[in-house]
């Protein structure tokens, strides 16, 4: 891994992450949109969609929706604290759900990865609809590291 990039450069960290976004096939297919990746923490938008939902009488968003749009966003945190441009798996996923994310709503998800180690990255992720302060769930992570360049 010998890439020379510099991430802490906001227009370096937006082409990355933009890249990143359109490289993965689902998150196309769910339209998970990439909102902003300029700072440590990153911020994905999954719009609201009457097929999310796991209880259409209720108007509750299935929950492995807001599983995937998690893992997602909290990979791009990884990818971007990450020195070069390494492969990672996610390892584990946990989520925690506080509250049930409700029909109408867009999904918001600011993903920020806290530890890094040789072989490992720890990242957390909040899930939330309209304010941040009231979660819909919470995630936290573990991924591996490959060692592996994604340009080989």
């Amino acid at each position: 891994m010998n890439e020379t990039i510099d991430k802490r450069d906001p227009a370096v960290r937006a082409e990355i992450a933009r890249r990143f976004a359109e490289a993965i096939p689902h998150n196309h297919a769910i339209g998970l949109v990439l909102e902003d990746a300029s700072t440590d923490t990153v911020r994905m938008r999954l719009g609201y969609r009457e097929v999310f939902l796991g209880d259409i009488e209720s108007g509750l968003w299935h929950t492995g929706i807001t599983f995937t749009a998690a893992d997602s966003a909290c990979g791009l945190a990884v990818f971007l604290k990450l020195p070069g441009l390494e492969a990672i798996a996610t390892l584990d996923l946990r989520m925690d759900h506080h509250r049930p994310a409700v029909a109408d709503k867009d999904l918001i998800i600011e993903a920020y990865c806290h530890h890094v180690t040789q072989r490992m990255a720890f990242v957390t992720a909040d899930l939330y609809q309209d304010a941040r302060e009231r979660c819909v769930a919470r995630a936290t992570a573990t991924f591996t590291r490959t060692g592996r360049s994604v340009l080989s």
